[in-house]
């Protein structure tokens, strides 16, 4: 694939033919399998697909915050700026967490610690990260907190998270993800537990302070209305691989992949009210357990033929900076 390179000056993630395994009793599963792309310094890349397709499993695996007993990965690399984090040691990977790439997680109940105050927990980064003293750290916490529009910051430095709503825990956990100034911040459905309009509200902040700081974003999403709102670029995953890559308004316009063009029509259409029936993508996700032989969505696709339930098929570019894994690609932009 010749996808209209990124300049080498402008990566800031690599990731190159990444595989990581779950291990079960007997079973191993495939949760990744060759998957590549990159990450441009200050833009926001969006990764889209249903549950268990490996947005999250990607995420897990650039920190290397992967249960340790149960999951590996086992080949490819992950380069940012350059140096390959699976070939870091852990304290570097340490030092590397929360500092220079965070992560804001689904469910800030389940990542923040209950014991402690949110302040606190803001504070512990700083202190770790930049050797500031605990009031340094402290006042740098309140900061945070009135940056992401929290009320009363002073006062909610010393709440314990269980005396946040969902939204204000969500805004605390992004505090935290930000306080340090990280190169590359890696959002996994950061407003799936919230309402529709704290949702709008947590996703303008995200962009708000990419745009003051120049983050760069990872944007992990099952949601397109997501994509189309908040994204540059965007990959779409499908069964632990990479299916389609393209700018967020080529994908919109002419998507390239059957897969992509299944979830566009199953996503809501406002205009068409709550008893509106969508249309579902037939058949079921393959299970990773076995060996995949040819595409994996071609038991689910209208279009396959021979040659997709019996090889593999490779990213080909389609038009520039927009590729697709599907032997019938031009077939399908323009049916």
């Amino acid at each position: 694939m010749d996808m209209q390179k990124i300049k080498e000056d402008d990566v800031l993630l690599d990731v190159r033919d990444l595989e990581t395994c779950f291990y079960g009793e007997g079973s191993v599963t495939r949760a990744l399998d060759g998957v590549s792309f990159q990450v441009k310094k200050g833009e926001t890349l969006g990764v889209v697909g249903e549950s268990g397709c490996g947005k999250s499993v990607t995420a897990l695996s650039i920190l290397r915050l992967l249960p340790k007993l149960t999951a590996r990965t086992v080949g490819g690399e992950i380069r940012f700026r350059g140096r390959d984090l699976l070939q870091l040691s852990e304290p570097e990977m340490r030092r590397l967490r929360g500092d220079r790439i965070a992560m804001i997680f689904q469910e800030p109940m389940t990542s923040l610690n209950p014991v402690y105050t949110v302040g606190r927990q803001i504070a512990e980064a700083v202190e770790i990260h930049t050797n500031a003293s605990r009031s340094a750290a402290m006042a740098k916490a309140q900061e945070m907190l009135h940056l992401v529009r929290v009320a009363d910051p002073e006062r909610r430095v010393n709440n314990y998270p269980h005396e946040l709503s969902g939204g204000m825990r969500q805004r605390a956990m992004i505090a935290m993800a930000l306080v340090c100034s990280p190169e590359l911040l890696i959002a996994d459905e950061p407003t799936t537990a919230l309402d529709v309009t704290i949702q709008a509200q947590i996703l303008r902040l995200v962009l708000d302070l990419k745009e003051r700081t120049g983050t760069a974003v990872m944007f992990i999403t099952h949601d397109l209305g997501v994509v189309a709102e908040t994204c540059q670029r965007v990959i779409v995953m499908y069964a632990g691989r990479i299916v389609e890559q393209a700018t967020v308004t080529d994908l919109f316009v002419r998507p390239a992949h059957p897969y992509t063009q299944g979830l566009m029509r199953s996503a809501p259409d406002p205009r068409q009210g709550r008893r509106h029936r969508l249309p579902e993508i037939p058949g079921i996700v393959p299970s990773l357990r076995e060996p995949l032989v040819g595409c994996s969505f071609a038991p689910r696709c209208p279009f396959a033929i021979d040659i997709c339930r019996e090889k593999s098929p490779i990213m080909r570019d389609v038009g520039p900076g927009h590729a697709a894994a599907c032997w019938r690609s031009e077939e399908v932009i323009g049916a």
